[in-house]
């Protein structure tokens, strides 16, 4: 058994106990308690302790003394220093709480957090087989429990003929702090709040000050950059996508004009050499003879390219109902926005109808350009 020397008020506290409880046999017994009463225990007859004491006592219960299989038990008992524990029923109708749980031999220590808060008892366990130190399952939870204004803190355990190891390896205290001087730091601290919103209003009222004497000692000044004008707009990042959209379009329209030179080129000279070259070249894995194999090539590439000249007149299309969108934004923006108001208020005068359209177009000039890019490969395979 093991009791602080020093006692301890009953005021709100938790604790947080990492034991270990082992033993070669099946069943085990007797078992441990943690206590907290009036004043230190002795050696006794329940769980290593006295009995009649007052206080409360938490029963780390192994043995099934009563036989009606429900040990091992985590049990409360709060004694007013009058009661003998019924060891021989493990104390059945004097429990206020308890919880069905197997302590023995885990692979990993088992933790308990006890809490009393407004006199109200909490039991948390960690049942020893997950490596989280804060995987607690709740155990059972009993109010208006009336304890000692002080006490101690103690831990004991007792054997019989089937022996086990009580290994505490950790035994942590924590006091919740009083509500009332809890109370009293936040009204402190409320109060010095309040006086800093205060003076930091007193600050903005004299900076705004400060600038209105220095914009009307000098007119002639710079008038300061408007704070809205810093962000964008949604109608700004709309047009400014379409624009970068554009530019993207132009730089692949450009690639691909020079992808097309070269395709002709090699078209043309396909052609003119396809004759000459033809005998050279053997079979391919078959009985089709080789000019004809080259013949099916050239095929191929002018089939492509036709592809190739349909999509790109759908793209100019598509690139022309673009164009025209765009002017319709502009113009509607020029004429639609208000004097004096910036670009925020032009943003509720567009149509959403032709943005989604604009969203849609550009969408499509992407697919589009996706499908000259896979024509253009397949070009350079047939090739």
């Amino acid at each position: 058994w093991n009791w602080s020397k020093n006692s301890s008020p009953a005021n709100d506290w938790l604790l947080d106990v990492k034991l270990r409880v082992t033993g070669r046999g099946r069943l085990g017994a007797d078992g441990m308690a943690i206590w907290f009463t009036e004043n230190p225990g002795v050696e006794g007859s329940v769980f290593g302790s006295n009995d009649q004491w007052n206080g409360l006592g938490i029963f780390l219960d192994s043995f099934d003394n009563d036989a009606l299989q429900n040990n091992p038990i985590i049990a409360v008992m709060v004694n007013d220093g009058t009661k003998s524990y019924d060891h021989q029923h493990d104390g059945s109708s004097q429990i206020q709480g308890s919880c069905i749980r197997d302590f023995r031999n885990k692979p990993l220590p088992i933790r308990l957090k006890i809490e009393y808060i407004n006199q109200g008892l909490t039991i948390y366990i960690n049942n020893g087989i997950s490596q989280d130190d804060n995987a607690f399952e709740f155990c059972t939870h009993i109010d208006r429990i009336q304890l000692p204004k002080v006490g101690f803190l103690g831990v004991t355990a007792a054997t019989g003929g089937l022996a086990d190891d009580h290994d505490v390896l950790e035994f942590l205290t924590h006091t919740y702090s009083d509500r009332q001087v809890a109370a009293q730091n936040q009204a402190a601290t409320d109060e010095q709040a309040k006086k800093y919103k205060e003076e930091y209003e007193k600050y903005e009222q004299e900076l705004e000050q400060q600038q209105a004497d220095y914009r009307k000692d000098h007119p002639d000044a710079t008038t300061p950059l408007n704070e809205q004008q810093l962000y964008e707009t949604e109608y700004d990042r709309e047009f400014r996508v379409i624009l970068e959209g554009q530019d993207q379009i132009r730089v692949a329209l450009t690639s691909i004009d020079k992808k097309m030179a070269e395709l002709l080129g090699r078209i043309e000279r396909l052609s003119s050499t396809g004759g000459g070259q033809a005998q050279d070249v053997p079979s391919i894995g078959s009985n089709v003879p080789a000019d004809v194999a080259r013949i099916q090539d050239i095929n191929r590439v002018i089939n492509a390219n036709t592809d190739m000249t349909r999509t790109i007149q759908s793209f100019s299309q598509i690139l022309t109902d673009l164009q025209q969108k765009v002017n319709y934004v502009q113009t509607n923006f020029k004429n639609q926005q208000p004097v004096g108001t910036g670009n925020q208020a032009a943003t509720s005068n567009v149509d959403p109808k032709v943005l989604n359209e604009l969203r849609d177009t550009i969408r499509q000039i992407k697919s589009e350009t996706n499908t000259l890019f896979v024509e253009d490969q397949l070009i350079f395979v047939y090739s």
